[in-house]
């Protein structure tokens, strides 16, 4: 079985080749979807990665407070450059 750190490398590595559209309509799927265990939260994080490196901004889905991350499970639509939550 892959390391943790060597399947989020391979994934990062894949993702690379997929559109924004792709991306999000992957990130989507996955925080509707049940199951995978820490499979879908290493996937879920080389996606956010992917899509930060083409540039976009994930601030309305990631914050920072008191020295802690926390990622929303929400499906998102693109918006001027933007991932902003599905309401």
């Amino acid at each position: 079985m892959a390391t943790t750190k060597s399947l989020y490398e391979h994934l990062s590595e894949k993702f690379i080749h997929y559109s924004i559209n792709e991306l999000i309509q992957f990130n989507n799927d996955t925080v509707l979807g049940q199951g995978w265990g820490s499979s879908k939260t290493i996937f879920r994080a080389a996606l956010l990665n992917s899509l930060s490196k083409k540039g976009l901004d994930l601030s309305n889905i990631i914050s920072k407070e008191d020295g802690f991350t926390s990622v929303k499970q929400v499906a998102v639509r693109l918006e001027d450059n933007r991932l902003v939550p599905i309401a």
